[in-house]
């Protein structure tokens, strides 16, 4: 009890201290040092081992060419940082290739960062060789972006759309005209009348929806809210590196109630309050968790990460999106989509022996 009573003592909507990939866009330097820049175009690397681009071996040719289109050798030793908004779902990229990169199963792409929402803002830094894809700053993370996918804006105009008020999506997917939307994007708008606000589209223009799906800024925290949006979200496809893989489904949730996690799961273990360590029995896991508040807690293993919802019964509740996972008879199932796993009914207890953290947000 003295340990549950710490945890719940921490402010729900605590500042987290940005990651490496992550920037305050508001208070991101104009001007870049060239040699900075550079590094962060190296910093990330593909797996050591037989990849394939496309359906083609990835040679060391290959990989040449796609380094030559980063254009590193164009970097100026200054580097004027201009202003952007995505302006349909876009992906953001390791390098700039609409190729994929994998081991032989192309679902799993390794040069696949992440999907962003329309009307992210973006900070460009670089253009690539052959012109059609741009090294962006996000707020959670850099990558290329193809520029068909971006809109340019000055600054006057991109720091007046940080200061807009702005929705927060509270479903699954949300359409607006032909854009559609992920749970805890957030959507400027101008004005409001009764049920109805007038949002900027990512083209300039505006337009009138109903407030359903969306709430004023960030929702205020409680079970209830957050079981009801975790069980909306089942059965939605798992997408390595979009809108509903294992890290980001994490910040997805907790992002509709504030909290701004990193993209990655290994950096999402590394916030908020609890323990880190490896477990002896299921048994011990379990009484642990008991000691934990429902739908605040991550479990974490090495490459996953999945939202604890509590108990049914003396069953612990874990909801996560995942490609595939191997079940106590050694089965391995691919449900590939976000599910609400009971540990011990559907035999996943073994999982004690992978997790490595369990932290509260």
């Amino acid at each position: 009890m003295r340990l549950l009573t710490l945890l719940l003592s921490l402010s729900f909507a605590f500042s987290l201290e940005l990651f490496p990939q992550m920037a305050n866009l508001r208070s991101f330097p104009r001007q870049l040092e060239g040699e900075k820049l550079k590094a962060w175009l190296l910093e990330d690397s593909y797996p050591k081992t037989k990849l394939y681009l496309g359906n083609v071996p990835l040679t060391e040719g290959l990989m040449k060419k796609l380094l030559e289109n980063a254009n590193l050798d164009a970097v100026p030793q200054r580097v004027d940082v201009k202003y952007s908004i995505t302006l349909r779902r876009a992906d953001l990229k390791l390098l700039p290739t609409e190729l994929t990169v994998h081991k032989g199963n192309p679902e799993i792409d390794y040069n696949q960062y992440t999907a962003l929402d329309p009307l992210t803002p973006l900070a460009v830094l670089h253009r690539s060789k052959d012109g059609r894809w741009l090294y962006v700053q996000s707020p959670i993370m850099r990558g290329w972006l193809r520029a068909e996918d971006v809109r340019e804006l000055n600054e006057e105009e991109f720091f007046r759309l940080l200061d807009l008020p702005f929705l927060v999506v509270i479903k699954s997917k949300l359409k607006i005209g032909r854009l559609e939307y992920s749970m805890s994007a957030k959507i400027p708008y101008l004005s409001k009348e009764k049920d109805r606000y007038l949002v900027l589209m990512p083209d300039g223009s505006v337009e009138w929806i109903k407030g359903e799906g969306v709430i004023e800024g960030y929702w205020q925290f409680s079970e209830d809210k957050a079981k009801l949006l975790l069980d909306s979200l089942l059965g939605m496809p798992y997408e390595w590196g979009g809108f509903y893989d294992c890290s980001a489904l994490v910040r997805a949730f907790f992002g509709v109630f504030g909290i701004e996690l990193p993209r990655n799961s290994s950096q999402q273990a590394t916030v908020g309050s609890g323990v880190e360590r490896t477990f002896n029995s299921y048994q011990e896991l379990k009484e642990l968790l008991k000691t934990f508040p429902p739908y605040r807690t991550v479990l974490y293993m090495k490459g996953h990460i999945m939202i604890f919802g509590g108990f049914e019964g003396e069953d612990p509740v874990i909801y996560h999106a995942v490609y595939g996972i191997k079940r106590d008879d050694g089965k391995m199932v691919y449900p590939k989509a976000v599910v609400k796993n009971l540990l011990e009914r559907d035999g996943l207890t073994n999982l004690y022996k992978r997790i490595v953290a369990v932290k509260v947000y």
